[in-house]
């Protein structure tokens, strides 16, 4: 069947990109264009790509260190009345990759190279696995872990959703250029936001290495085997619900609706966006330049800082 061998559409990395870009773009069609944007059209391209990718680097990563911390409080009881001699310096580490984890992640990710962060967040991640060699520090972890997301939901965007974006960056000179405009269009993100869980695009994304291990395992069939994914990853992605989430339906609107949607209206907004690094480029630091001139503060942008969109769209 054509929904279970998804094709990701050309000039997008990820299933979680297209969806977010996705999301993005209804909430701006539903917006009348904000004054500085008005004579050029274009620009809304750049600008629903650098919102989206703001809003897929907050929604389940932001909480990663946050998790992390949780399990190792959680479980510490656990493991301080056993006495482990390599639990103290193990604890000890981890403590210092957190505290280098949450220091570079308050910085944008326009200001610090991603494999930087993703090494941290692997270091933070690494260490409560390590301590979880018992049943009962298992057990322990993983109600810490539903208690976590119990309290938070990753498809909210509350209202200081983007208050530690960088003064620079398109939400926070918005903000400050169309305060009325921006309030209306972050409302609209809200309510959009709200209807789906981000982690869908994760599981279209790990598709097509859950066929393959369906096809390994002859006695598990591929619903079971994308059970068990959902399974494994409910903590990590906060996705808790009372039943399993329909794959086959999330990959036909996907597929049939929303990237198609989505790419007609890349190529009609701004030809060449999609597929053309330099068109790419020349319409990002257009936006950058016209919000910019456009800000009643005039921040200037910081030497060496590369839109993150840039390389997100093109030939994959």
């Amino acid at each position: 069947m054509a929904l279970l061998h998804l094709v990701l559409p050309k000039g997008f990395n990820s299933w979680t990109q297209v969806l977010t870009d996705w999301a993005v773009s209804r909430v701006w069609l539903a917006a009348r264009s904000p004054g500085c944007l008005a004579d050029r059209p274009e620009l809304a391209a750049p600008f629903v790509t650098e919102i989206s990718a703001a809003i897929r680097h907050r929604q389940i990563p932001r909480w990663a260190g946050c998790l992390a911390l949780m399990e190792a409080q959680a479980t510490d009881p656990v493991f301080n009345p056993a006495g482990s001699p390599t639990y103290a310096p193990l604890r000890s580490e981890m403590g210092s990759a957190q505290g280098s984890f949450f220091s570079a992640g308050r910085v944008t990710h326009g200001q610090v190279e991603a494999p930087v962060l993703a090494r941290l967040r692997g270091r933070v991640e690494h260490r409560p696995a390590n301590c979880e060699s018992t049943p009962a520090a298992r057990q322990v972890a993983r109600d810490a872990v539903q208690a976590f997301w119990q309290e938070r939901d990753p498809r909210v965007i509350t209202d200081t959703y983007f208050a530690d974006e960088p003064p620079h960056a398109p939400a926070a000179r918005m903000a400050r250029i169309h305060p009325p405009w921006w309030g209306a269009f972050h409302l609209r993100l809200q309510k959009s936001f709200r209807k789906g869980h981000p982690a869908e695009g994760h599981l279209l994304d790990a598709l097509p290495e859950v066929r393959r291990q369906a096809g390994k395992r002859s006695k598990l069939t591929l619903e079971a085997t994308v059970s068990r994914w959902w399974q494994d990853h409910q903590g990590r992605l906060g996705w808790y619900c009372k039943k399993e989430p329909h794959y086959r339906m999330i990959a036909g609107r996907a597929a049939k609706q929303k990237a198609p949607k989505l790419i007609h209206w890349l190529d009609r907004t701004a030809p060449g966006y999609r597929l053309d690094q330099s068109v790419r480029v020349a319409l990002h630091a257009e936006l950058a330049e016209r919000l910019r001139a456009s800000d009643p503060h005039s921040v200037a942008i910081p030497s060496g800082v590369t839109a993150l969109p840039w390389g997100e769209h093109g030939p994959n």
